[in-house]
């Protein structure tokens, strides 16, 4: 078995643009609220859930299944081609031209959480709860740094 990682063969990098822009952009005509005023601690969750699944992941994951983990259900390039074209024609797709809801409000459900648990250390932490704390993140609550969720609190 090879150490390499998925993350230095692959990761989707096109996907995770455009679910990182439909992360930040509201479903509303009214800006967000962090266009309000200047958001210095903004982490943009599926580009972070990507980089650390793949970093955890084994070169020869099954692609598809990571891609469903983080909430990708779809062919966003191919999404983004045909929102284009439509506007190009003044043709209006609603609110579900993607074809599936936005990737970073996404929850694995309990069967892909236990498949994720099995694997690396940390992956079950990071199917469930999005991201692994960081350090940051867990002093201020008063918790040392914790990755797996056998060692979680």
């Amino acid at each position: 078995m090879t150490d390499t990682r998925l993350i230095e063969r692959w990761l989707p990098i096109a996907e995770l643009g455009i679910e990182s822009v439909r992360e930040r952009t509201p479903m509303t005509p009214f800006p967000a609220p962090n266009r309000l005023h200047v958001w210095w601690a903004r982490r943009p969750l599926v580009a972070s859930r990507a980089a650390v699944l793949a970093s955890l992941l084994p070169e020869d994951a099954d692609r598809g299944r990571f891609l469903h983990a983080l909430g990708i259900h779809g062919d966003p390039v191919a999404a983004k081609k045909r929102i284009a074209a439509a506007n190009r024609t003044g043709e209006r797709l609603g609110a579900n031209a993607y074809g599936y809801p936005r990737a970073f409000g996404y929850t694995p459900s309990k069967a892909e959480q236990k498949l994720w648990r099995n694997g690396p250390t940390g992956a079950g932490t990071v199917a469930r709860r999005g991201v692994a704390p960081t350090r940051d993140r867990t002093a201020a609550s008063g918790r040392k740094g914790w990755i797996d969720d056998e060692s979680a609190p």
